[in-house]
């Protein structure tokens, strides 16, 4: 089986982006401006982490050190549930796992390393290299195998990761969430990660 695997949502919780503004000494209402730096990275626009905190500064008018503190808070520092990371080692073992993610690869790099999930994964595949976020389709393509091995796409987003999958082919594993509303039934609907193996089983010939 091939399973191409969401980021944030299916194996990290990165929390309410509110809740780290304090650090920055940024009010509620200045949430945009602070992710538009998250965004230049993310969509490719900005290259290195130094170009992050320098533009982070920037729009929200914060000192050198608050700037790291929060990436290292929001970005470097998410919930890994040990659950997730069990049912990775484990698909990892008899089947390929690429990570596919709206994100920034050394961060990402960084967090898989420190959780010892790293290893689990044949690819990451993430819109800092792609210069496009999902659901452009360009990172979807780069997803799929050589080979015509079953795929399925993981994400507890449906709208924003699923339907994307579902029309280039791959089978749908929405990990329900209360904030998150499918426009339409996915192929397969978990509670917890930790059903993941299950459905697995029952996609695989």
């Amino acid at each position: 089986m091939h399973l191409v695997v969401d980021y944030g949502g299916v194996v990290v919780h990165h929390g309410d982006p509110h809740d780290y503004l304090p650090i920055l000494g940024v009010e509620p209402d200045g949430l945009r401006r602070v992710a538009l730096a998250y965004f230049g990275f993310r969509d490719g626009f900005l290259q290195r982490t130094e170009e992050y905190l320098d533009l982070l500064g920037t729009l929200a008018d914060a000192p050198r050190d608050a700037c790291r503190a929060y990436l290292e808070s929001r970005w470097l520092d998410p919930e890994c549930p040990a659950e997730h990371a069990a049912v990775l080692r484990e698909l990892a073992v008899d089947h390929t796992l690429v990570l596919f993610s709206n994100g920034v690869r050394p961060w990402i790099e960084t967090v898989l390393a420190d959780h010892g999930v790293l290893e689990c994964f044949d690819e990451l595949v993430v819109s800092s290299e792609l210069g496009r976020a999902k659901p452009h389709p360009r990172g979807y393509v780069r997803c799929l195998p050589d080979s015509e091995t079953p795929v399925a796409m993981v994400s507890d987003e449906y709208d924003e990761d699923l339907l994307m999958a579902e029309t280039i082919g791959m089978e749908s594993v929405w990990v329900a969430n209360e904030d998150d509303s499918p426009s339409r039934e996915p192929d397969y609907r978990i509670d917890t990660v930790g059903e993941l193996p299950t459905v697995v089983r029952e996609l695989t010939p």
